[in-house]
């Protein structure tokens, strides 16, 4: 098993779980108003927590395997997106629902309220 140490380059998905954590504990103060010591010492946590996960394959790593994978995505509503490959390393995501429909910036996307959990890779 890997080493849980900490980890120089930290998993982008680690403050967004240690967050969720914090909301969990329906603590009066909020995840923003905490010292940032106190979040960097939780989103360290969460940072060894999800390195432990994905070394038994309960989530996704958070890079593609090779430059051949696309991320595929969950949003809060339980549908899933796929990366669309673009030659200028744009964020367009497609929904995994109807081949007619048309990709959409996941920037756009998140603006208008959307969440996204990185769920895999595709090729």
């Amino acid at each position: 098993m890997q080493d849980l140490e900490k980890n120089p380059e930290q998993d982008p998905r680690a403050e967004q779980l240690a967050a969720a954590h914090w909301q969990a504990r329906r603590s009066p103060v909020a995840w923003n108003r905490l010292k940032p010591d106190v979040r960097a010492e939780l989103t360290e946590q969460a940072g060894a927590w999800l390195r432990a996960a994905e070394q038994v394959d309960l989530v996704a790593p958070a890079t593609a395997p090779s430059e051949d994978h696309t991320a595929l995505w969950l949003d809060e509503t339980g549908g899933v997106w796929n990366d669309v490959p673009t030659s200028d390393g744009g964020d367009l995501v497609l929904p995994l629902v109807h081949a007619r429909e048309q990709a959409t910036s996941r920037a756009e996307l998140e603006d208008r309220g959307h969440h996204f959990t990185l769920i895999g890779w595709t090729r």
